[in-house]
């Protein structure tokens, strides 16, 4: 029985590197498995206990079981790195903080910029990150289980649906977050945001600079660019991970992405309860 602690360690081993898998990289990893599993199952098998085969299996499966954690962990490493950029995408703050007690009140042109130059900033940023995970992260994945760099391999598609999904919630939580911001900023009782200037005309009527429509078109399209935030994310062609790039519209001659995350987003009921909240502030002014 002198083979007994080595198949023992051999289980521990197996067990180890399988253990740790999440559902994703579970199924992404399946032909690996199924491989590895494969070396295992000859165990199944009758052996002669005292026969030099016993130790020739477990050999064989050491090295099966090595390849495969060599494979998993390249992969759980940039597994890792896409959900460091999900997670700065669901944390980000894209309207910028200030601090009324020291800031001065800002005319509306000024307030516009300030929230405005930050939020691009911002966003900018993260649809960089945003981009590495498709161009470099799942790429890389792809190599290294596959040998193959298409950004679009068939077997690889499930897996490309389920960081779409986790973006997906990421970007939402950003854009409720900060609508949920922007109600605070608007609902600071007492405390003022925008300066405005009035003046007393001959007839004995007043007044006032911003008027009171160009304030709420300010403040609407302050709201508005905060959900649009959601169209610099360009979804990924189905099947791959390949982000639809900008192109020039052929009617308005502007710069858009054909497919992005908005449509989607702005139909979460959450989202829409909040801009309507928004919405009527400004209608209220």
């Amino acid at each position: 029985m002198r083979h007994i602690d080595k198949l023992n360690q051999l289980l521990r081993a197996y067990n180890s590197a399988l253990g740790d898998l999440r559902t994703g990289e579970r199924n992404l990893l399946s032909k690996q498995i199924s491989t590895l599993n494969r070396k295992m199952s000859k165990g199944l098998e009758n052996h002669n206990w005292f026969s030099l085969s016993i130790g020739e299996f477990i050999k064989e499966c050491q090295l099966a079981i090595e390849s495969f954690k060599e494979v998993k962990g390249r992969v759980l490493q940039h597994a890792r790195n896409i959900e460091k950029q999900v997670h700065t995408i669901e944390n980000a703050v894209i309207i910028a903080p200030i601090d009324f007690k020291t800031t001065e009140i800002m005319d509306i042109t000024q307030f516009s910029e300030y929230f405005e130059k930050y939020r691009v900033n911002q966003i900018t940023s993260l649809v960089k990150d945003y981009h590495n995970i498709g161009d470099i992260y799942l790429k890389t994945i792809e190599e290294c289980t596959f040998k193959e760099s298409s950004q679009g391999h068939k077997e690889m598609q499930m897996y490309y649906y389920y960081w779409e999904r986790k973006i997906f919630n990421a970007i939402n939580k950003m854009i409720i977050r900060a609508l949920a911001t922007n109600k605070a900023l608007l609902g600071m009782n007492g405390k003022p945001l925008i300066q405005m200037q009035a003046s007393y005309n001959f007839d004995n009527s007043m007044s006032y600079h911003p008027t009171t429509e160009e304030l709420r078109t300010q403040l609407d399209k302050f709201n508005r660019n905060i959900l649009e935030s959601a169209k610099r994310f360009g979804r990924w062609w189905d099947g791959f991970c390949k982000v639809f790039e900008e192109d020039i519209d052929k009617e308005t001659s502007e710069k858009t992405i054909k497919y992005t995350f908005f449509d989607d987003i702005n139909h979460n009921p959450v989202i829409t309860k909040l801009n309507l909240e928004l919405v009527t502030s400004t209608e209220q002014i």
